[in-house]
Parts: C-alpha cells; sequence; structure tokens
C-alpha cells in the first residue's frame, strides 16, 4: 500500500520545507479496494547535518502492519539524531482508530557577531501515522439498500512551537490530520483536513450517505514536522506535539448499525489510552526538550 516518503536533500534555509511536506500528504493516501481489510502504518524520522563537520546522522524507524492483529496493539515509534550541535526526535504512537505524533527539531546560530560562520546545518523531525478499515453496512433490521449514513468525528489535540514559520522556511514547525469516508460500492466520499496552523484543536465531523449492503472504507492520517536550520533567525528550536491524541469516532444515523470494521475494532467509542504509555511519551519529550535548551 503506503509508503513512507524519501526526504529530499533539504537545505539550511527551509526552502524544500513545503515540498517535504506536500510529499508526505500525497503519498499518505491509501489505495482503496472492496475486499474486507485494515491497516496500520506510520514512520518516525530524525535527520541532523552539520555541513561544515561534513557529519550527517539520520534515524529512521516504521511500522507497516495489513490485515495484521498487532495493528489493534499501541505500536510505538521513536527516532533520535544529533550532530553538529543540533538535534532532532520524532515518535509515533498509535493503533487504529488512534494516531499520536510528536516532532522536534533545534540547531545553532550560523553566524558569530563579527559574521564568522561557525555553524551550517539543520535538524528535521518528522512523524507520521495513518490507518485505514472497512465496514459492512448493515443491522439495526434494515433491509438492503435502506439508505443511511454514518458521521465521522476527528478529536484533535496538541500545539505548535510558536513561531510556527518564518521567511525562508527555517525554523517551521507543522501539524496535519486527515479523515475520510468512502462508499467503496457508490465511490461517493466525504473527507477533511485539519491544518494546526490555521484551525483550532477540538473535534471535526464529515458525514457520508451510503445504503445498507455498502462497504464502507474509513481512514485517519496524523502528521507533525519540525525543522530548523542554522539561517533561521527568529527561534532556534521548534515543536509540533500532537502525542495528545488524534481520535477517530464513528456514529451511525440509525441505532443499531454495524460499527465493527474489519480490524474487529469498534468505532463507537474512542480508544483507550493507557497513562503508562502516554506519562512515558510526555516524559521523553520532556527529557529531550531540556537537552535542547542547555545546547542552545
Amino acid at each position: 500500500m503506503t509508503q513512507a516518503p524519501a526526504m529530499a536533500a533539504a537545505r539550511p534555509d527551509g526552502t524544500l520545507s513545503r515540498l517535504r511536506i506536500t510529499t508526505a500528504l500525497l503519498l499518505a493516501m491509501p489505495v482503496w479496494a472492496s475486499a474486507q481489510s485494515y491497516q496500520l502504518q506510520a514512520y518516525a524520522r530524525a535527520n541532523t547535518n552539520d555541513f561544515l563537520g561534513n557529519v550527517g546522522k539520520s534515524d529512521y524507524q516504521d511500522v507497516d502492519l495489513q490485515d495484521k492483529p498487532k495493528a489493534l496493539a499501541l505500536n510505538a515509534l521513536d527516532a533520535q539524531s544529533a550532530a553538529g550541535g543540533g538535534g532532532a526526535k520524532a515518535s509515533f504512537l498509535g493503533t487504529i482508530g488512534l494516531l499520536k505524533a510528536y516532532a522536534s527539531a533545534s540547531y545553532p546560530r550560523c553566524c558569530a557577531a563579527n559574521g564568522q560562520t561557525v555553524a551550517y546545518g539543520y535538524a528535521n523531525g518528522t512523524a507520521q501515522g495513518s490507518f485505514f478499515d472497512t465496514i459492512v453496512v448493515g443491522g439495526a433490521g434494515l433491509a438492503a439498500g435502506a439508505p443511511v449514513s454514518y458521521r465521522l468525528d476527528l478529536r484533535i489535540d496538541g500545539t505548535l512551537s510558536a513561531p510556527a514559520f518564518e521567511s525562508g522556511g527555517a525554523p517551521s514547525a507543522d501539524g496535519i490530520a486527515e479523515a475520510r469516508l468512502v462508499d467503496s460500492d457508490s465511490r461517493q466520499e466525504a473527507r477533511l483536513r485539519w491544518d494546526a496552523k490555521q484551525q483550532a484543536t477540538g473535534v471535526y465531523s464529515l458525514t457520508l450517505d451510503t445504503h445498507v449492503g455498502h462497504t464502507l472504507n474509513i481512514s485517519g492520517m496524523l502528521f507533525a514536522d519540525a525543522y530548523v536550520g542554522s539561517g533561521a533567525v527568529t527561534a532556534r528550536s521548534a515543536e509540533s506535539d500532537f502525542y495528545h491524541s488524534a481520535g477517530y469516532t464513528l456514529t451511525p444515523s440509525v441505532s443499531g448499525l454495524n460499527t465493527v470494521g474489519a480490524s474487529g475494532h469498534d468505532f463507537t467509542s474512542a480508544v483507550p489510552e493507557p497513562g503508562s504509555a502516554l506519562l512515558a511519551g510526555l516524559g521523553l519529550a520532556a527529557v529531550f526538550g531540556r537537552r535542547w535548551r542547555r545546547c542552545g
């Protein structure tokens, strides 16, 4: 199905930030099939490059679970890199119906007061996760062909560091989420895209009309990206913290309609979030943040 995007060779001024994000989102789109199926897919990538010292550090982790029961467990990825006094971190935690992503980056200022170049490079953290599942529309005693509808709610919570962007693209912080319902029989589709730079956190909804007997595809995606180049002026670090949650739930128009996917996950209720896993993730973020403040 989908694959994690290959990272372009970004320049310290961050001019490839928009291209990097656009490529990631395009490649995140699943290829729909009418057969009953489900998948959880994610990656965490941390890149740090010191061009003066000719040193580059990269850490990449991924998971791709198609039609495998492990997709229903909480899967965690953590990537870190450091070079030239800078560093990056990316983390993912998720399962069918719940996605969490965190990215941060830090890099020292390029130039001393006398104009001497003392640092030349960049740091970039990116985490992305997506899932899809299939649901057969039926139940509630309704006959095949009866018109019904489903509402998909996206609950999103998190923050971007400020400023989230400066002229030239360094530094930058991005958080993007998507939700989609597709009727694989009629090919009707409802979709929403959420951007942390333009919209507040909260609950966002979409509704799709369908019929009993049809098959619905449900999908979600969460993307977090942080980039800092040595030429950044307004900040020495950037953070995209959506390790709180992006949760997806379904509400049918008629009580009793099926809401259980091929994976076995029931989309009428939020995925439980074990306190230990959440606290561990937040603890890692806090430790890494303190480390960067010492280096800044």
